[in-house]
């Protein structure tokens, strides 16, 4: 199957900046009152589509190269990907 190596670098950016892009791909999770409730926010990288190798590393199905590069590339941070072959077992359904 057809899949994408994404990684990107958040240099150049502000902490927060750097944080926000972070969790809007990857997802976090979210405590409030003193952790009596947790929240798992996700990001734009779901298990069944992609593979996240580390906070600014992942793999990605062919189908949302565009989406993803095309959002890192708004927040101003640099990308760089490569097509790669993946076994689709490795994807989780």
């Amino acid at each position: 199957m057809k899949a994408v190596l994404i990684t990107y670098s958040a240099k150049g950016l502000d902490k927060t900046e750097a944080s926000k892009l972070s969790k809007i791909l990857i997802g976090y999770t979210d405590r409030s009152n003193k952790s009596k409730y947790i929240y798992q926010r996700k990001g734009l990288l779901k298990p069944e589509n992609s593979i996240i190798i580390s906070k600014s590393t992942f793999i990605v199905k062919k189908q949302l190269l565009k989406e993803i590069i095309s959002f890192i590339l708004t927040k101003k941070a640099k990308v760089n990907f490569w097509n790669i072959e993946i076994s689709e077992k490795y994807f989780k359904n």
